[in-house]
């Protein structure tokens, strides 16, 4: 026998148990052995050969039972808003000849996810037979952000005499995907900065694409300056140039990961330890994203890290799409220059900066006309005022703050508001 082969059949033998009247009845094998010699009563040594044979002959029958089942299971939706209920169904086919008894079940459930997976899976029939399937359902609520494996289905086999289970472990764990939190958002007309450093209201508009420029017939009036003299030539009468900006605003929306910023480590097996901050950033990004989304914005949506990288437009990525990245984004130590790509107008969601990163920002974001950034309470001053010597408009918060009043500070915000 080959290690491997020896390995499997230790670990088979080691998941049958003992139930607690099991265990009875090798305590009273036990006692009657020892008394039958002791009270002169060889009697008692058949009784004690009928518990133990009654526990031995219990142990193969559940040893053998269940051997060779499938299991296939979905969920439905197989993406989920935080505290919205998906339904998880199984389906549970026995692939042996023997037919299996009714069996105890529960589906192993991760952190972040909640729900009653447990319950008595009915007798099947052996392969051959039309009993040989059986499905079942049961609810399941996410309760944090993440890809969570739910699985694989653990099932206890009884004897018909309640002695001893086996404990199976059936299938492979399926991904379920649990979103992050999102906040509704008000509208609001937030204030940029001019060129010459002045501040005025930004049109709703801000940060479209690049203009379109289409010729039209000259009127009088006109300047000369704007004469469009190739279409000109082509329509042998004067033409000038118009100027019109395309109709879909353009914007970036981009999470700080660094895990400096986010107050976050490893821990000793390599996972990212829990940040609230973090967690926060994350829902604040969710909710900038969705909303300009829904109100006709492209967005492109980044982390300053490799784990986001979206661009929410018609014909390409969708917002949900947007939404699964950021639920399972992660802390990601990067410098952010040649990471991030701003538009015309950008959002940033950051920590508590130190002054090197907040160097790093005001580079990576030179391009933007407007930056508009949710920054950590905590910040220093002098990378305050390196942010706002790039014509930043930020808002300062602490984890816990509204979100809501928080994004409509933007709305007329001067540097360094608090939260």
């Amino acid at each position: 026998m080959s290690a491997a082969e020896s390995g499997r059949l230790r670990r088979a033998a080691s998941s049958v148990v003992l139930t607690r009247r099991g265990t009875g009845f090798v305590v009273g094998a036990a006692a009657s052995f020892v008394l039958a010699p002791a009270l002169s009563l060889p009697a008692l040594l058949y009784v004690t050969g009928l518990l133990l044979g009654l526990v031995v002959l219990s142990s193969v029958f559940v040893f053998v039972g269940h051997s060779r089942v499938r299991i296939e299971r979905s969920f439905t939706p197989q993406v989920m808003s935080p505290g919205a209920l998906a339904r998880a169904t199984v389906r549970v086919t026995n692939l042996s000849s023997l037919p299996c008894l009714e069996a105890h079940w529960e589906d192993r459930l991760p952190h972040g996810v909640t729900g009653d997976a447990a319950g008595m899976l009915p007798a099947l029939g052996g392969s051959h037979g039309s009993t040989s399937r059986v499905s079942f359902a049961y609810v399941l609520q996410g309760l944090r952000r993440g890809r969570h494996d739910v699985g694989p289905l653990q099932v206890d086999v009884h004897d018909p005499f309640g002695l001893v289970f086996r404990r199976h472990t059936f299938g492979d764990p399926e991904p379920l995907t649990v979103l992050p939190r999102r906040v509704d958002l008000p509208p609001i007309a937030p204030r940029g900065a001019t060129d010459d450093g002045a501040t005025r209201p930004t049109p709703h508009n801000v940060g479209v694409g690049d203009d379109d420029i289409i010729a039209r017939s000259y009127q009088p009036g006109d300047a000369l300056k704007r004469i469009h003299w190739k279409a000109t030539a082509h329509r042998s009468e004067l033409m000038v140039r118009q100027e019109e900006q395309q109709i879909t605003p353009r914007a970036a929306v981009i999470l700080d990961c660094d895990p400096g910023t986010q107050g976050t480590a490893r821990d000793r097996k390599g996972q990212w330890e829990y940040s609230t901050p973090f967690e926060w950033c994350v829902v604040a990004t969710a909710s900038i994203t969705a909303h300009l989304v829904r109100a006709g914005w492209v967005v492109a949506l980044q982390s300053s890290g490799h784990g986001v990288d979206r661009l929410v437009a018609d014909g390409q990525d969708t917002l949900e799409d947007a939404l699964v990245d950021l639920a399972v984004v992660e802390p990601e130590d990067t410098d952010v220059s040649g990471r991030v790509a701003a538009e015309r107008a950008t959002y940033v969601v950051l920590g508590r900066l130190t002054v090197g990163r907040a160097r790093q920002w005001a580079g990576a974001l030179s391009s933007s006309r407007t930056v508009l950034a949710l920054v950590a309470r905590g910040t220093p001053a002098e990378a305050l005022d390196l942010l706002d010597g790039a014509r930043w408009r930020v808002v300062s918060y602490a984890v816990g703050d509204d979100l809501t009043g928080l994004w409509s500070r933007f709305d007329g915000a001067t540097s360094h508001a608090q939260g």
